[in-house]
């Protein structure tokens, strides 16, 4: 009788420990924040700001740019001009081109009527300094007034 008590306890142990080994594994971003485009428009000198709270300066993680358009955006690419600002101030500058469509195709299937497209900014970066982080994002297309951008954001996971 106590040999399958025993067994019970182990196996009950380690059932709760997979358990919660297996949730904290998949416990998703570490931070994740979107801005909405008010009327669905980005305008050419509004520049948007995200702050990236870092704790834990032992790992490495990845950034990703996420764009949430609708089939109203008429580019194949949304250049955007990046600037990550660590908290001593040193900073990393991108200009990259996201693609959204295909020769009027959308890249992305659509959710409803919004398309999402993910970018990785920065692969397995370094954040070594304790403190806040800010990401500022411009819309590089000449045009004053960028119709179909519904929301953009910036989301950031550990590195595996």
């Amino acid at each position: 009788m106590k040999n399958s008590k025993l067994h019970f306890r182990l196996i009950l142990v380690l059932t709760l420990a997979f358990a919660f080994f297996s949730c904290n594994q998949n416990s998703g971003p570490s931070y994740e924040k979107y801005l909405k485009m008010k009327d669905y428009t980005w305008d050419r000198f509004d520049q948007k700001f995200f702050e990236i709270p870092i704790e834990d300066t032992e790992k490495n993680y990845n950034i990703s740019f996420v764009v949430r358009h609708t089939a109203q955006l008429k580019y194949n690419n949304l250049p955007v001009y990046i600037i990550l600002t660590t908290p001593a101030g040193v900073e990393q500058i991108q200009e990259i081109s996201v693609p959204v469509s295909d020769s009027g195709k959308m890249i992305a299937v659509p959710t409803g009527n919004i398309y999402e497209v993910s970018t990785v900014l920065w692969k397995g970066i370094s954040l070594s300094e304790k403190g806040k982080y800010k990401i500022s994002i411009e819309n590089m297309i000449p045009k004053i007034q960028i119709e179909g951008i519904a929301e953009i954001g910036i989301v950031v996971n550990e590195s595996k």
